[in-house]
């Protein structure tokens, strides 16, 4: 399946049988057949043409607009008259309040170790004050998630981690971008809209409501479901993907770029994240992109009772290896940019 990312206004689009042409400055750019296409995603102010809208609404596609910076604007809702698969066990779950607990626990959890772990792998070569003191801080609230009286507790919990996780990452990306920060830091907003649209793609053809959430609140966040299996993959996929980014930008002397330049290197960036490979620790050697779907399969269990509980993506730092993750070279790209 493919995303389309819409950057500039002088895109046009033809719909011939099942196939959509996209064309740029009159040249074509790539033929997809129609039902490959995941999903949309438009920065800046450019509206999709008649003929792609029916494509949309007649096959459910999801489209999201957002910002040349990453914010969000908004996004075109296909309600479909079918109910999401599995919409009567989440409607269940909401009274299941041990349910709930554990899996928030084992979800926040992950979120913590991951931030731990790959500090832990980011400062090989660099330590702060920062850095130490959030180490120091995750295994804290780490080791006290279980005493936590509530889910609201546990969000808290939470929320004071990313504060000192996150000023310890302000740390790093001075250093690896060499006092430039402030040409990516924007990007980290951008991450994570599109790791929430990757996953909301998947809990759509999953069968689940993105609006029942385990932990996040609804009422706050645009799709709180996928918020919530967010959490497992800030660290490892957004926050790692922007520090490398910053890094290779300070190398090749790319903080002088345009903004538009930028925001397709860094798309071109998140593609490649995507198809990295990690080793789940349950799965095996798989990409980015099969991890997400299994986590997301692994909660479908949990809610079904085909497993005890929710088994959460922990990653593991191993100090005789300077990555964590494995890029496979030559592969057929699986989202298609529009330049």
């Amino acid at each position: 399946m493919s995303t389309i990312y819409i950057t500039e206004r002088d895109v046009s689009f033809k719909v011939q049988s099942r196939y959509l042409k996209v064309f740029h400055n009159h040249k074509q750019r790539f033929y997809i057949p129609i039902r490959n296409i995941s999903q949309f995603i438009v920065f800046g102010n450019i509206k999709l043409p008649k003929q792609v809208i029916q494509i949309v609404r007649l096959n459910q596609i999801p489209v999201l607009y957002l910002t040349q910076s990453g914010e969000f604007l908004g996004r075109v809702e296909n309600p479909s008259a079918i109910r999401p698969k599995y919409l009567r066990y989440q409607q269940q779950s909401i009274h299941n309040t041990e349910f709930n607990r554990a899996t928030a626990e084992s979800m926040i959890w992950a979120k913590l170790h991951n931030q731990h772990t790959y500090l832990q792998n980011w400062t090989r070569n660099y330590t702060s004050y920062e850095t130490k003191r959030a180490l120091d801080y995750l295994t804290l609230l780490m080791d006290n998630l279980p005493i936590a009286p509530s889910i609201n507790d546990l969000q808290d919990f939470c929320t004071e981690a990313d504060r000192v996780y996150y000023c310890a990452f302000g740390s790093l990306l001075k250093f690896h971008s060499n006092g430039h920060g402030r040409y990516t830091s924007k990007f980290l907003h951008l991450g994570n809209q599109l790791l929430v649209q990757y996953i909301y793609t998947l809990l759509n053809t999953t069968g689940l409501h993105p609006d029942y959430a385990v932990f996040h609140d609804d009422g706050y966040y645009e799709l709180p479901l996928a918020w919530d299996f967010a959490a497992e993959f800030g660290a490892p996929v957004v926050d790692d993907l922007l520090l490398n980014f910053a890094r290779n930008l300070h190398k090749t002397n790319g903080n002088g770029k345009k903004p538009t330049t930028l925001l397709k290197r860094f798309l071109q960036s998140w593609e490649a994240k995507l198809k990295t490979f990690i080793l789940h620790p349950y799965a095996g050697e798989i990409s980015y992109r099969q991890c997400m779907d299994l986590q997301v399969k692994e909660y479908v269990k949990s809610l079904l009772g085909d497993v005890e509980y929710y088994r959460p993506l922990a990653l593991k730092f191993n100090p005789e290896q300077t990555s964590f993750t494995k890029v496979i070279k030559n592969q057929k790209p699986a989202l298609t940019l529009v330049k």
